[in-house]
């Protein structure tokens, strides 16, 4: 399992794998807007734990549902 570095960019991706959000410096950003943040550990949504981190994994609490942390690979240029 690999670990959350809260420095990272990641992709933010739902249960079917679909890219729906990234996750930057620990800050969830879906259409260009700020949505929630990581903060040791737990998942925040408007201000509020929703839900909690599990390696690069984040289950919702209200309803279980599983989203996927993927590492982005740094530009080459």
């Amino acid at each position: 399992m690999s670990q959350y570095d809260p420095q990272a960019h990641y992709d933010f991706h739902d249960a079917q794998g679909i890219k729906s959000g990234e996750l930057r410096r620990g800050k969830l950003y879906m259409s260009g807007q700020l949505m929630g943040h990581i903060e040791d550990g737990v998942y925040y949504d408007g201000g509020e734990p929703a839900g909690k981190l599990d390696g690069l994994t984040i289950v919702r609490d209200e309803d279980g549902a599983r989203f996927e942390l993927v590492l982005q690979e740094p530009e080459q240029g």
